[in-house]
């Protein structure tokens, strides 16, 4: 069910990539206009094709982005979480999505639909500088996704997942994993099999997993494992 956003939401949709770098007058005078739903697990926000009538701002939870090729196989693009945008720059130029997004957990987002942003922009054009800046940010997210797959072994892959879900810098963690191993697989640009390798090899560095909870030991050994297997990819390079 969609509703106003509440005072707190608002305070945190500032401090986002596409909401700080708007005066204040147009970012309030946008969220004042928009929505927040609160999505089951498996709900379709939008599909492949259809036209691009509104771009979604997460709060909380996961989605994810998948692409439908004509034989029928499909792509996760990528899976997104608090604080990042799905499908802003595609319906500001307007057309067809072309992915779908699902959400992979439970999600609360808002809803900014195109013709709100079209307006505005006329209105104010400043507010096309911060979608530029929102769709950088996405851009230079999936660039670091491209190169790790390219660059990074497996279990260097996992170890970077997991340190991204924890705030803990060292010491002892516990991480709940927000989607199932499939898609965790899918997000990292692996097979099923190849990821329980990988985190029988991280076993080496204090990463247990049980279900869908992993402790770890040590953060700190995890982040020293992770960091050297990145600075040996870009010494290759």
């Amino acid at each position: 069910m969609a509703k106003p956003i509440d005072p707190a939401e608002l305070q945190a949709l500032k401090a986002t990539a596409m909401f700080r770098c708007l005066a204040q007058r147009i970012a309030e005078k946008l969220l004042a206009e928009s929505v927040t739903e609160n999505h089951p697990t498996g709900s379709i926000l939008f599909r492949q094709g259809a036209p691009a009538n509104a771009f979604f701002l997460i709060l909380d939870g996961w989605a994810k982005i998948v692409r439908e090729a004509s034989n029928g196989a499909s792509t996760v693009i990528g899976v997104f979480t608090r604080g990042q945008t799905l499908a802003d720059a595609i319906s500001i130029a307007g057309g067809v999505y072309p992915a779908s997004a699902e959400t992979v957990t439970r999600v609360r987002l808002v809803r900014i639909e195109s013709s709100l942003i079209r307006s505005t922009i006329h209105r104010d054009p400043d507010i096309a500088l911060a979608m530029i800046a929102s769709t950088a940010q996405n851009m230079f997210g999936l660039m670091q996704q491209i190169e790790h797959l390219k660059a990074l072994k497996g279990p260097e892959r996992v170890a970077e997942f997991l340190l991204s879900l924890t705030d803990v810098g060292m010491g002892p963690a516990t991480i709940a994993l927000p989607f199932d191993k499939a898609l965790i697989a899918a997000r990292l640009g692996m097979q099923p099999e190849s990821l329980s390798r990988a985190f029988s090899k991280l076993r080496d560095v204090g990463v247990h997993v049980e279900g869908t909870e992993v402790r770890i030991s040590d953060v700190g050994q995890v982040l020293s494992f992770a960091q050297a297997g990145d600075t040996n990819a870009r010494a290759s390079h």
